[in-house]
């Protein structure tokens, strides 16, 4: 049976048989009501440094937990190549469907973006941190993805050094070969408004390509998903 995994603040070391003492309030709720975990059950922690570790409950109180680190796992191969995904603020719903959906499918960066139409100005960002961090303990993933605060358009230019391309309708089509020897991929996704004229010129005067992904006219966080499909796997 797969063991559940999760992350947590302190750092873990390597040696097995180190005994781990876990106070944070919310996990030990957590793994007293929900998961209802007793003395002897194990599961997977990790630290986001990629090493995945089995520990094994030596005692859990509502006043914290004593764990004993039993084996270090083999680490998983992390993805071919890392998507930085900026995405367009939209509805919350939509917005964190999105940062779910594409923690699983193995995206690197969650970049938000202020766009000329975006319907939202701002976000909860402890509760979008809290998104990627249990969709990434609930697919397996060794590290978290890196979640931004929200940027302008014209400020994002400045926060990657990776080929780029941004999705827009009545473009030239995207070819996922012309950017499969890519070691990192950034990825500019609109509102549901599209982008503006203006951000088009933008993105023209820093020779973004752009570029179509379908003869339909997507939602935003549908075109997110999809293209991030279809890079990452």
């Amino acid at each position: 049976m797969r063991l559940h995994h999760f992350f947590i603040e302190q750092k873990l070391g390597k040696q097995v048989g180190q005994e781990l003492l876990i106070a944070d309030p919310e996990k030990i709720h957590q793994w007293l009501r929900v998961f209802r975990f007793n003395t002897g059950d194990q599961v997977v922690l990790l630290d986001d440094s990629g090493s995945e570790f089995v520990c094994e409950f030596s005692g859990i109180s509502p006043g914290g937990a004593t764990l004993v680190v039993r084996k270090e796992l083999e680490s998983k191969n992390q993805v071919s190549q890392e998507v930085f995904l900026f995405q367009s603020l939209i509805k919350n719903d939509k917005f964190e469907w999105v940062l779910q959906k594409g923690t699983e499918l193995g995206v690197s960066r969650f970049m938000p973006i202020l766009a000329d139409r975006s319907e939202k100005k701002s976000l909860n960002f402890p509760r979008c941190k809290k998104i990627v961090v249990e969709a990434s303990e609930q697919c397996g993933r060794p590290t978290l993805p890196k979640f931004y605060e929200v940027m302008k358009l014209e400020e994002s230019f400045g926060q990657y050094d990776a080929k780029s391309v941004v999705f827009h309708p009545d473009a030239p089509r995207f070819n996922k070969l012309d950017f499969i020897n890519e070691q990192h991929l950034a990825v500019f996704i609109g509102p549901e408004g599209g982008w503006s004229d203006r951000e088009i010129d933008l993105f023209k005067q820093k020779n973004v390509p752009i570029l179509s992904f379908s003869n339909l006219i997507l939602r935003s966080e549908t075109a997110a998903i999809a293209i991030s499909s279809l890079i990452l796997l």
